[in-house]
């Protein structure tokens, strides 16, 4: 299955309401935080439920199927990003925060929506994508202003953004 296939695959599972295939900034409404996208001509599919929604196409909330009274069900992180590298499908899972509240439960929770929608992906058009998974944690007093790029470093599959934008490619490891 072809890079474009992938995303395409995938964009066609996705609701147009919650995705896109363009953006400058990674956003935070509810903090007051955003960063700067910077793709390099990295194709990349950015889904995000960080929406206003309407009670005509939204009338029981996001996940209607979930009781909104229980903690933690409707939790989610603020991007999933798709995209691609040698043949190698990536989803960044990432989350701002501005202060110290932890990050684990809507990372978490953003990659069991990511690994349904590559099940659903694979069984809609009997494939075997078998994606990396990244969490990424972007936290206000880790963005540094203009510093030269760090190398990136997961731990079991994890890290803490320490940049001054976010450089897609720089994640693809």
């Amino acid at each position: 299955m072809t890079m474009n296939n992938k995303l395409s695959h995938i964009s066609n599972i996705l609701n147009d309401y919650f995705k896109e295939d363009k953006i400058s900034k990674l956003i935070e409404k509810q903090e007051n935080m955003s960063i700067d996208f910077i793709s390099e001509n990295q194709k990349f599919l950015s889904f995000s439920f960080d929406k206003q929604l309407s009670n005509r196409d939204f009338p029981k909330g996001l996940f209607p199927f979930f009781n909104r009274g229980e903690a933690g069900v409707c939790a989610f992180c603020d991007y999933i990003i798709f995209t691609e590298k040698a043949g190698q499908l990536y989803i960044l899972l990432i989350e701002l925060k501005k202060g110290k509240d932890n990050v684990t439960k809507q990372l978490n929770a953003g990659q069991c929506f990511a690994e349904y929608i590559i099940s659903t992906l694979n069984r809609v058009y009997n494939a075997n994508v078998k994606p990396q998974i990244r969490q990424i944690s972007i936290r206000e007093r880790h963005i540094k202003p203009k510093q030269k790029q760090k190398e990136i470093q997961y731990t079991n599959n994890f890290c803490t953004f320490s940049d001054s934008k976010f450089w897609l490619k720089k994640y693809l490891i």
